[in-house]
């Protein structure tokens, strides 16, 4: 029987909840509590770690200068890792920014404005499209 997960994919759930636990109980910094860890990528020799993060209820220019302190820390974030972890070698962090929250919310809105929209024009009033 094949295993289900590669051990690349086994790091990065370990490292998603890993930073989740960091970020929610070790984090000093107060800009850091709406940061969510949503997905981990490890490049294919295991060094560098892409973790994509959420941020809730904040800007883009917000969510810009939340990414910048994660970043910074990033140092912090590996070294904790590391005695965390049972690794020969923790991968470097780089943060990013995941829009998809974001996007989602935008799709959300027009999708609630054409829904808005139906109302007013009613059922009759609606073209179709012949084909």
């Amino acid at each position: 029987m094949a295993k289900e997960f590669s051990r690349a994919r086994r790091i990065e759930q370990q490292i998603l909840r890993e930073l989740a636990q960091l970020l929610r109980f070790e984090a000093k910094d107060q800009r850091l509590t709406w940061v969510t860890p949503v997905d981990v990528r490890l490049s294919p020799d295991l060094s560098i770690a892409s973790v994509y993060v959420g941020v809730l209820g904040k800007s883009e220019s917000e969510a810009a200068d939340i990414m910048k302190v994660l970043n910074q820390a990033a140092g912090f974030f590996r070294s904790e890792l590391g005695k965390r972890m049972m690794l020969r070698l923790t991968p470097q962090l780089r943060f990013y920014f995941d829009s998809v929250e974001a996007e989602a919310q935008k799709v959300d809105a027009l999708l609630k404005r054409a829904a808005d929209i139906s109302k007013e024009v009613g059922d009759d009033e609606i073209p179709t499209v012949q084909g």
